[in-house]
């Protein structure tokens, strides 16, 4: 028997994206099937199989001068027909004649062909998308029923459940849309389920990846993302490369990268910060857009830190609805607290803004006060980055800070008016330090200035020995 089969294997092929051995493999096997099925056994059955996906079904069977079990026997007369120089006693093979089967063999035969490929079908389909999982693709609403969102995705319909959609997004039947493959499994009908999201964090690090080549190259690394769909999302980003400002590679030249996420996310607002292995400065950045005067680790062990700041940024790191700090303490993996510094002095966790500011000028300190950790707007710590400023130490060798590259006048305000309540700081405690040593006046008791020839008080004349131990008249 010889099946012709070319054609329908690869049809099954191309509309179904089984592998063509996949499907060969089946039919051989129902094939085997329906033979033992109907003779009882497969020990004398030959299945060929040409590159053309041509069948030939054969029984092998001994040459002998009178048949009497035509199941392994054949007539020699027969033989030569199919084999011209056949002989008493060789085993040749003997096309089988369909008929043979019988209408049930053959339908059985059918039946496991279809009941095979079904389950081929399911198969591939689960492990194409099974590895999918995580990937952006783009569909269209196919239908929506009880707020479940069904999406065509070309060869399967993928599910948008209620909960994994965000809640300012709204769509109609017959519109595209963006979603990522979340999760796949077998149903009970025996078939797929391919879950689908715009709702987690992962799906706005992808749609980074997208838009963003230096995130995809992984020259800029996402160190760490928060989201809370449909109102804010936090990604700390981080780069090896000093020539690179990972923040600016996301945002794009005027907001334009940034902006394309936001427009697919329906007006969702997104912080890029910078991210920093130094929690404090970490803390600060992940307060965006809160300017924050300090942070201070409270707890160290249980992760909890307080983040210090004027009252008027109260509510900006906050947030509407305290979705800033949430994103914060996500992002960050700490339990922060902002308070004002009224309240941080009555909770005695401020720290010594003197030594602070001593170690600010200090020669060996100074060359290591990274810009990073000056308490001023990111804006300004980003502009000196630009301007190649990375340490305290060169900020204050410039002479003219309104020369530098990108500073507007507000910013250079705000930095000078930084660095002067410093300087003044350093500068009170320093004429603390030189005050003029006194002397008691060994006539009338009165302190007598060491610059002094005369006291004060009782005009008595007096002089200094060089070894200013002895008081003369």
């Amino acid at each position: 028997m010889v099946l012709n089969l070319t054609e329908a294997i690869r049809l099954i092929n191309h509309e179904k994206g089984i592998n063509e051995e996949l499907i060969v493999s089946t039919i051989e096997s129902a094939l085997t099937n329906a033979y033992k099925k109907y003779f009882g056994t497969t020990e004398n059955l030959s299945i060929t199989i040409n590159d053309d996906f041509i069948f030939t079904v054969n029984s092998i069977q001994e040459i002998v001068e009178e048949v009497e079990d035509d199941l392994w026997e054949v007539s020699l007369s027969d033989a030569l027909k199919i084999h011209p120089a056949a002989k008493i006693g060789d085993k040749v093979e003997i096309p089988c004649n369909p008929e043979e089967f019988g209408r049930i063999a053959i339908h059985s035969a059918k039946q496991i062909i279809l009941q095979k490929l079904k389950e081929i079908e399911k198969n591939t389909q689960y492990s194409d998308y099974k590895s999918k999982e995580g990937e952006i693709i783009i569909g269209m609403v196919q239908r929506i029923k009880d707020d479940v969102i069904y999406v065509d995705m070309g060869n399967f319909e993928g599910i948008l459940p209620k909960a994994n959609q965000s809640p300012q997004e709204q769509y109609s039947q017959g519109e595209r849309i963006k979603v990522m493959i979340s999760d796949v499994k077998n149903n009970k009908k025996g078939g797929i389920s391919v879950y689908l999201t715009r709702r987690n964090a992962e799906f706005v690090k992808k749609l980074l990846e997208v838009e963003i080549p230096e995130i995809y190259d992984g020259t800029v690394k996402i160190m760490g993302i928060a989201r809370e769909a449909g109102y804010r999302s936090k990604i700390a980003v981080h780069t090896d490369k000093d020539e690179i400002d990972p923040v600016g590679a996301c945002v794009g030249m005027k907001g334009a990268r940034i902006q394309n996420i936001i427009k697919e996310l329906e007006g969702e607002k997104i912080d890029v910060i910078r991210w920093s292995a130094d929690i404090k400065i970490y803390i600060k950045n992940a307060l965006t857009p809160a300017q924050v005067n300090s942070v201070v680790l409270v707890d160290e062990i249980n992760h909890k830190a307080v983040a210090v700041m004027e009252e008027n940024q109260l509510s900006f790191a906050i947030g509407s609805r305290g979705a800033n700090i949430n994103l914060a303490k996500s992002i960050t993996g700490w339990n922060i607290e902002v308070i004002t510094p009224a309240q941080a002095i009555d909770a005695g966790i401020v720290e010594d803004h003197i030594q602070r500011a001593n170690d600010l000028f200090n020669e060996n300190t100074a060359k290591q006060f990274q810009i990073e950790e000056l308490e001023v707007s990111h804006e300004i710590i980003r502009a000196l980055i630009d301007n190649n400023i990375f340490t305290f130490d060169q900020l204050i060798e410039i002479e003219n800070i309104s020369m530098l590259n990108n500073f507007t006048t507000e910013m250079v305000n705000e930095l000078s008016t930084y660095i002067d309540k410093y300087i003044e700081v350093v500068d009170d405690s320093d004429d603390k330090d030189a005050e003029i040593e006194e002397y008691e006046c060994p006539e009338c008791g009165a302190m007598i200035p060491e610059d002094a020839d005369h006291c004060p008080s009782c005009g008595i004349e007096i002089s200094f020995e060089e070894d200013d131990e002895e008081i003369e008249e």
